[in-house]
């Protein structure tokens, strides 16, 4: 359910759409300079997490990541917050993978500071050929 579109001036479905056309170049402009984006696995949340500060390593990161053969698609459940978003996003490769991942951005002056991704694989009987 979608509550709104946009927070703090940042467009969501803008966002949305370069998501799922894996667009690094327009991505990119959604962070602010010293952004910071934090990758957890789900299976081992006490693990270390990958983590990136700054717009260019996020930048570095957005590219290889839309550069892989893949369609993501962002969830309909959406939810809105005063200065954040949390949406479900679903990654699938051409093998059949699929991971899926719970996006939360935190917000500031229309700019992502923070985004935090959980990421699960999906069962192998959730497989899907594409």
């Amino acid at each position: 359910m979608i509550e709104e579109e946009t927070t703090g001036r940042l467009d969501f479905e803008a966002l949305r759409g370069a998501i799922e056309r894996c667009e690094a170049d327009v991505l990119i402009g959604f962070y602010s300079e010293d952004a910071e984006l934090r990758i957890v696995n789900a299976a081992s949340l006490d693990g270390p997490a990958f983590e990136l500060r700054g717009r260019a390593e996020i930048e570095r990161y957005l590219c290889a990541v839309c550069d892989q053969q893949m369609s993501c698609t962002v969830e309909d459940e959406v939810v809105f917050g005063e200065e954040s978003i949390v949406f479900d996003e679903m990654c699938a490769y051409p093998d059949g993978t699929l991971i899926s991942l719970r996006t939360t951005l935190e917000i500031a002056e229309g700019k992502i500071v923070r985004q935090t991704d959980v990421a699960r694989s999906a069962r192998h009987d959730e497989r899907i050929e594409r």
